[in-house]
């Protein structure tokens, strides 16, 4: 085969892959109901360890028009992205910041929420924040496709969340009565 077929066999694979890519997304992209979704009130956050920050105060939300409330003291990694795929996208942008804290949160304590919805908001969220349409769409692909083993559903609800906001907490005031 000559080097000019083989640069059109290329680059038709390439064009074709990139069609794939967009038609699989735009598929995906039809399968995520709208939501109206609000970030009403934004608490403080504290670095808890390592790449882990707590919540210092309630965050507030409006999903559909009902409002939703984070607590105060909860622990969030932002998003669970490996630290050696940060180069793709790093978790700490602040447009994914406080829909990855609500998104951890119902992860954790789901309510009535399935999964998907749950997905569904989470880019909803972050559209709203200003996230670019490409990144939202990464990160909703990202927890369809990996975040299953971080779903539980509602077994973190009670007591397992009071028993870490109050360690949580614990740490807090420790963290306070340090710097005072």
């Amino acid at each position: 085969m000559n080097h000019k077929k083989l640069i059109k066999l290329g680059s038709l694979a390439f064009i074709g892959t990139l069609f794939g890519s967009f038609i699989t997304v735009s598929a995906v992209m039809n399968q995520i109901a709208p939501y109206q979704v609000d970030v009403e009130s934004k608490g403080s956050l504290l670095p808890y360890q390592n790449y882990n920050y707590m919540t210092t105060e309630e965050t507030f939300y409006r999903i559909n028009k009902t409002p939703d409330v984070i607590p105060s003291y909860f622990r969030t990694d932002f998003a669970s992205i490996p630290q050696w795929l940060w180069f793709i996208d790093a978790p700490y942008k602040a447009e994914y910041v406080y829909p990855a804290i609500w998104h951890d949160y119902r992860y954790s304590c789901p309510g009535k929420l399935t999964r998907k919805e749950i997905d569904d908001i989470f880019y909803n969220l972050l559209l709203n924040e200003q996230a670019s349409p490409w990144a939202a769409i990464k990160m909703y692909i990202a927890v369809r496709l990996f975040g299953k083993s971080h779903f539980f559903q509602g077994e973190m609800c009670d007591e397992i969340i009071i028993q870490e906001q109050n360690e949580n907490k614990a740490f807090y005031d420790r963290e306070v009565a340090d710097n005072e």
